[in-house]
């Protein structure tokens, strides 16, 4: 256990001072990027004098050692600094995105681990089907997220009149009820959450397969046919039950997946989630959004991974024992 702590916090370390120093490494001013908080250019020029004082006031024109030091500071503090783009603090801004990216992130997570698991399981007693749905799948899952997005976009929603072609929500819009809010919220995700279904549950789909293939050459399964057991009460009490640990472990791995894929989709359909704040952020060479951005993905995909780490050192476990 100390040595995976340990492990997993020397990796964040390393993450972090790259994720500091990477964006400074960029070409450009952050501070000649002068911008609304809608993202549009303004035809403003700073004089040198404002450009001095803007450079103090965010921190810029000390030392890069120095703008460290004075980061894990206020990190530590649970401060993330001050947006340069948006004008405001870079954890208001995430807060403010991060429901957006969870909803789809988490619903496409769940969807897929159950689609994934469904469809092994089923095919567990139809050797053909199986066999077809596995090379099918091996396909799909070299296919990118933001290409499945794209084409979604063009062939469904650009076909169908009540699918949105893009954002979160319907503009200026009034609800007559929580019903109507609900099928709004729903129809705009629908797509975005679609397109990281298809790329996501054939993973699951393979690490169900595998681990059910494995029960079933278990003594303990052998014995359940002999005694006359029924396939359904085989197939869920003892291969579902027995198997599920891997894919569990699954689930947290596909955390980081996850992300990367959602951070696309959201700028194919225009959603207001993180993934158009890291856009912005990196256009306008915004630092402490970029750093404020990775520190979050950062700890959430690492805290999954030790999760699924510690569910794989629980099989192995088993395994030996």
């Amino acid at each position: 256990m100390i040595k995976r702590i340990t492990i997993f916090f020397f990796t964040f370390m390393v993450i972090y001072l790259f994720d500091f120093f990477i964006p400074r490494l960029m070409p450009g001013d952050p501070l000649l990027y002068t911008s609304s908080v809608s993202g549009e250019d303004m035809n403003v020029e700073f004089s040198k004098e404002q450009l001095e004082q803007m450079r103090a006031y965010y921190g810029l024109d000390e030392p890069v050692i120095k703008q460290l030091i004075s980061t894990v500071k206020k990190n530590l503090q649970g401060d993330m600094g001050l947006s340069i783009h948006y004008k405001k603090p870079v954890s208001d801004v995430l807060t403010e995105r991060l429901p957006w990216s969870l909803s789809v992130m988490g619903t496409s997570l769940i969807l897929s681990l159950f689609t994934g698991t469904a469809l092994a399981l089923w095919g567990m007693q139809r050797h053909r089907a199986d066999q077809i749905i596995y090379h099918i799948l091996s396909g799909l899952t070299e296919v990118p997220a933001y290409l499945i997005g794209l084409l979604l976009l063009f062939l469904v929603a650009a076909k169908v009149s009540w699918i949105p072609l893009s954002g979160g929500s319907a503009a200026f819009a009034r609800y007559g009820s929580a019903g109507e809010m609900v099928w709004d919220l729903v129809s705009h995700a629908m797509l975005p959450i679609l397109s990281l279904v298809l790329v996501m549950f054939p993973r699951f789909y393979f690490t169900a397969r595998a681990s059910f293939l494995e029960v079933m050459g278990k003594p303990y399964l052998l014995n359940a046919k002999a005694k006359g057991l029924k396939d359904g009460r085989i197939r869920w009490r003892y291969i579902f039950r027995n198997g599920m640990t891997p894919v569990v472990a699954r689930f947290f791995l596909e955390v980081g997946t996850a992300v990367g894929g959602t951070l696309l989709i959201e700028n194919v359909f225009a959603y207001p989630g993180l993934g158009l704040v890291m856009r912005e952020a990196v256009r306008y060479r915004d630092y402490m959004m970029i750093q404020g951005f990775f520190l979050l993905s950062t700890g959430l995909v690492l805290t999954s991974l030790f999760l699924a780490d510690m569910i794989n050192g629980r099989i192995d476990r088993r395994k030996t024992g």
